[in-house]
């Protein structure tokens, strides 16, 4: 074991430290067959042009010709202090985890599974690692030793959404849904919502905590649950939304604490014709994010306060598929739609949102994991996405000038 220690430390110190790229070393064996590639270290893909839209440096971070994808747009992969970034790729035939220096843009293999959901992980750079699902098992992977651990398991007969993470790295919260014949469900996105959505699944939202402990149910309703993010600075307030198509829904948002208590709609949604989703943590711990459309209006941009219940919303310039807000809450990244493939970027001032485009990525939004799901970096700097404009899934990132 000292062996195969010091080989993937040698690796990782490799691929951080500008050094050449090392071959892939063998870290350990599920099998006789087939080595494991976990530890791999891969060499530098990058390239770089601007974006006539905005004359904004844009970086292409992969060019392999599987897909890969940055997280899901809740879910922050930057390790700021480490000049780091978490995604995901499916180059190894599954999806795994890869961590990336974003100074060489070399990056070394994290996991080596079939059966992680890649975009669902989520990153803590206080503990330096990534939390993720591994079939029914919730795991931790470091990310300099590369060292994984069982965290907790999920119950047999369930599925798991995307997990979310406090900032301090200390508390998990995910939903689980109760895995149900689904008759329409194709390779088609969404195509198995309606009849999920009509099927009603027992559903529960789960959280604990990293080193192991606490973990239990906050609330389990027989309804389709999902989206459920913890509040990044609060472990006792946990978002969750009632899943379906936003039209077909009749109250989106709900938060309620870790203990199940004070389960309420956050942001009522009063007439049958206001569609709410894609909301999202601002980094306050205070506000939601989310998007908000009602036929015949401008698609807007609410801001939601968990502690008294109020809201704002804003209408777009543009129509976005996701959002995700700046450090600040001023500032906005959006997505566009097929139709307007674009990444916008919006200011708020005055009580009114000014937009413009910063560049057409050309994604399809055919499959969940091409969606661009934008956000930014932690100081604001930098807008991370993903696009498939050249047929497979890619990571990019758009550098901002100081004025934004």
């Amino acid at each position: 074991m000292k062996t195969i220690s010091l080989v993937v430390l040698f690796a990782w110190s490799a691929l951080f430290a500008f050094a050449d790229i090392a071959p892939a070393e063998k870290t350990s064996a599920k099998s006789a067959e087939k080595p494991s590639l976990k530890g791999k270290a891969y060499p530098d893909e990058h390239k770089t042009f601007t974006a006539p839209e905005s004359g904004l440096e844009v970086i292409q971070l992969t060019t392999d010709p599987a897909d890969d994808a940055h997280l899901y747009f809740t879910g922050d992969g930057f390790v700021p202090a480490d000049h780091g970034l978490v995604f995901t790729s499916k180059r190894t035939g599954s999806w795994n985890l890869f961590y990336m220096n974003l100074e060489t843009f070399q990056f070394i293999q994290l996991t080596d599974s079939k059966k992680i959901s890649g975009t669902g992980a989520v990153v803590s750079p206080v503990t330096m690692e990534a939390y993720y699902h591994d079939g029914l098992t919730i795991k931790a992977v470091h990310l300099k030793t590369l060292a994984e651990r069982t965290i907790t398991t999920v119950p047999a007969g369930y599925n798991v959404s995307s997990l979310s993470v406090t900032v301090d790295g200390k508390a998990l919260a995910y939903s689980i849904q109760e895995d149900i014949p689904i008759t329409t469900k194709t390779d088609k996105i969404y195509s198995g919502m309606a009849e999920r959505f009509q099927k009603r699944p027992w559903c529960a939202v789960v959280t604990g905590h990293t080193d192991g402990t606490g973990w239990h149910e906050a609330i389990r309703i027989k309804k389709w649950i999902s989206h459920t993010l913890i509040d990044p600075l609060n472990e006792n307030i946990i978002l969750y939304c009632h899943e379906g198509s936003w039209g077909d829904v009749e109250q989106r948002m709900w938060v309620v604490s870790s203990g199940g208590r004070d389960n309420h709609p956050l942001r009522p949604e009063e007439k049958p014709t206001v569609q709410i989703g894609h909301e999202f943590w601002l980094r306050d711990g205070i506000h939601i994010g989310y998007q908000v459309k009602v036929p015949g209006e401008l698609k807007s941009i609410g801001i939601a306060d968990v502690l008294d219940g109020s809201y704002l919303e804003y209408p777009t310039p543009y129509s976005d598929s996701h959002t995700q807000a700046n450090s600040t809450g001023d500032t906005f990244v959006g997505d566009g739609t097929e139709k307007e493939p674009f990444i916008n970027l919006y200011h708020l001032a005055d009580g009114k949102l000014t937009g413009r485009h910063l560049w057409k990525h050309e994604g399809s939004f055919a499959q969940q994991y091409w969606h661009p799901h934008p956000r930014f970096s932690a100081d604001d700097n930098t807008i991370l996405f993903t696009s498939n404009r050249g047929g497979d899934g890619n990571v990019y990132l758009i550098k901002l000038s100081a004025g934004k």
